[in-house]
């Protein structure tokens, strides 16, 4: 009898590039990481240690996803993360979905709340590779509050992980990732790109 978690097209939320997204079976707070068996599990394992990483560090992660461990599933191995969910208990909607409306009170709102999450990342050293406003979900806290929470993205691609353990190397990082390719990730959002701030360099 396999002791594998089962998964199916039931439980499933969303997919990206790399990897399928599902609902834990039973734990409605949790979804499931998946690689697709067609890609490079390196970036995966990547990622999962870096997030280990912030869990031994115990960083305050109010714009990330919190990491609960690995688990054995029939489709392959699978990375356990909270389910970013709205007040009402539905998966929240991506930036790029509520950018997409074209806002004018929500898009002066969403400036101010990357620049708080960008810094915060910068104060704690968590270093990003991909903060395009696919990898991030607009939570819904009450009718009228609302919280930025990055569910892709994170850690970086180097073989040997400096930026893991240096708050110097680290915080270098993110100046370079965010100043080279913010304008590239907001491109479709001309009204917030112009607003939007680089790091400054010190």
């Amino acid at each position: 009898m396999s002791d594998k978690l089962s998964l199916s097209a039931q439980h499933f939320v969303a997919e990206g590039t790399d990897r399928k997204c599902f609902t834990y079976p039973g734990e409605a707070q949790l979804c499931i990481k998946v690689l697709h068996p067609d890609r490079r599990a390196g970036r995966f394992w990547r990622e999962v240690n870096y997030y280990a990483g912030l869990r031994r560090r115990k960083v305050d992660l109010p714009h990330l996803t919190r990491f609960h461990g690995l688990i054995d599933t029939n489709l392959g191995k699978g990375a356990i993360f909270d389910l970013v969910l709205d007040d009402d208990g539905r998966v929240s909607k991506s930036l790029d979905y509520y950018l997409a409306q074209n806002d004018r009170h929500f898009n002066a709102w969403v400036v101010d709340e990357i620049e708080n999450l960008k810094q915060n990342f910068y104060q704690q050293w968590i270093v990003f590779h991909d903060l395009n406003p696919t990898n991030i979900l607009v939570k819904r806290l009450s009718f009228d509050e609302f919280r930025l929470v990055v569910i892709d993205g994170i850690g970086h691609n180097h073989f040997i992980p400096l930026a893991s353990y240096s708050r110097v190397l680290a915080r270098k990082k993110i100046t370079r990732v965010w100043n080279r390719r913010y304008q590239q990730w907001y491109a479709a959002y001309p009204s917030v790109l112009r607003r939007l701030k680089p790091y400054l360099v010190v």
